[in-house]
């Protein structure tokens, strides 16, 4: 497999890759292994080029380089759902045979004002072209996905851009007075709004981010198998610095957040269709940004299982 791996122009960060036969992964490690060097070496973002679109197995097989599929957020209770009064009490595996039964993949996620199944326009709330939080996904669930794939199969003729910021760079930079105020500091990371801000199936709005559901991770991670380190924050909405009066948590959440999401920390990325962006969500956060409600966008998104988040 002849791959090609170039720096993104005018980025601190990325790479494309062209060249890569997904299928043929499985039967080439010497392939898989140049795309996991070069997700180390191109600071976990990478920008892989078909020029067509993938089958589901193409891009399942692209994910197993990265590591096994996680759940796809809303399809399982705990995994961005909650349970809904007067629901049947599955276990797991239960609810994964459940979704199989009706041909719904639990870890393929489709993204878009677009009838997965037709591919045809569907209406949707205005929620869906409005500008899509700084966030990290899935971060509200103890082993957060390492690594997200989005793949688009219909895009706008303009917006709906993807950003992705640097954490890496966040904390390299991070000022002192902050680095000491967040030491040893946990966020819990609320799981009741999407990145839209939509409020996910089964949950309840909380009168505080006190009350809010999700889980605490540490402010600063260690990245296993490095001496680097990364901001860990999640989303904005209804985060929590843990056992702190409300009106401080905010201040020093509002403080991280103007630091990590400095415009050059981050690269836009402006979507080709047939593409996948592969990215590590130890090390950059994302966002997306708005699309005008005349066009259509549609993404299928795969993830990989997690780990649990060190505290640097």
């Amino acid at each position: 497999m002849d791959i090609d791996v170039r720096p993104v122009d005018g980025a601190r960060f990325g790479a494309r890759i062209s060249g890569v036969e997904p299928l043929a992964l499985a039967d080439e490690p010497a392939a898989a292994d140049t795309l996991r060097r070069a997700s180390v070496d191109h600071h976990g973002t990478l920008v892989f080029e078909f020029g067509r679109m993938l089958e589901v197995d193409e891009l399942n097989a692209l994910t197993a380089v990265f590591g096994r599929n996680e759940f796809a957020p809303g399809m399982i209770t705990g995994y961005g759902k909650g349970s809904v009064d007067g629901e049947e009490e599955l276990t797991v595996d239960e609810q994964v045979a459940r979704l199989k039964t009706k041909g719904i993949d639990p870890y393929l996620l489709f993204l878009g004002n677009v009838n997965p199944r037709t591919e045809e326009r569907v209406e949707t709330t205005e929620k869906f072209f409005g500008e899509w939080e700084w966030h990290t996904d899935m971060s509200y669930i103890p082993n957060p996905p390492t690594f997200t794939l989005l793949h688009s199969r219909q895009i706008p003729l303009e917006g709906g851009d993807t950003g992705f910021c640097s954490q890496v760079l966040a904390a390299q930079t991070l000022p002192d007075e902050l680095r000491n105020q967040v030491q040893g500091r946990r966020i819990k990371h609320d799981s009741t709004y999407s990145s839209n801000g939509a409020l996910r199936v089964g949950m309840t709005e909380p009168a505080t981010p006190i009350e809010a559901i999700g889980t605490y991770h540490p402010i600063l991670r260690r990245l296993p198998g490095t001496e680097h380190e990364a901001l860990f924050l999640g989303r904005r909405t209804n985060g929590y610095v843990e056992n702190l009066p409300l009106g401080e948590s905010e201040a020093l959440l509002d403080a991280l957040w103007a630091h990590a999401t400095r415009e050059d920390f981050t690269y836009r990325h402006t979507w080709q269709l047939g593409e996948v962006v592969v990215w590590d969500n130890r090390l950059v956060m994302h966002c997306r940004y708005p699309v005008d409600p005349s066009e259509t966008r549609f993404m299928w998104r795969t993830q990989t299982v997690g780990e649990a988040v060190v505290s640097a």
